[in-house]
């Protein structure tokens, strides 16, 4: 029920504008409601965010109304995505973000 987070490199700022990319990986107990990440702490205002999980098979999102980190897979009717279930293990998974926005 924890992220792991490692920022690879400095942040990159231009004028107001900062960019944070971010390496994230689950713990082996994964919550479907998804994992807290309030990624307003590495950029205050921001415009963007981009997800990169990788050929895993699962597909990432970024709740921003709730700052969580979302994990959906191929739905049992094959035709929706479902949220990955509770206490399911994700800790093989890293997954690349990159933020961008404005400093305070």
């Amino acid at each position: 029920m924890a992220l792991t987070i490692n920022q690879p490199r400095r942040a990159s700022a231009t004028g107001s504008m900062k960019t944070v990319h971010l390496e994230i990986t689950p713990d082996d107990s994964w919550l479907a409601a998804g994992e807290v990440l309030d990624l307003t702490q590495y950029v205050p205002v921001i415009e963007s965010v981009v997800l990169d999980g990788g050929a895993t098979g699962y597909v990432w999102q970024y709740d921003h109304a709730n700052k969580k980190l979302l994990a959906f897979e191929a739905g049992a009717d094959g035709a929706a995505l479902d949220a990955v279930a509770d206490a399911t293990n994700l800790s093989s998974h890293t997954v690349r973000i990159t933020v961008s926005g404005r400093r305070a």
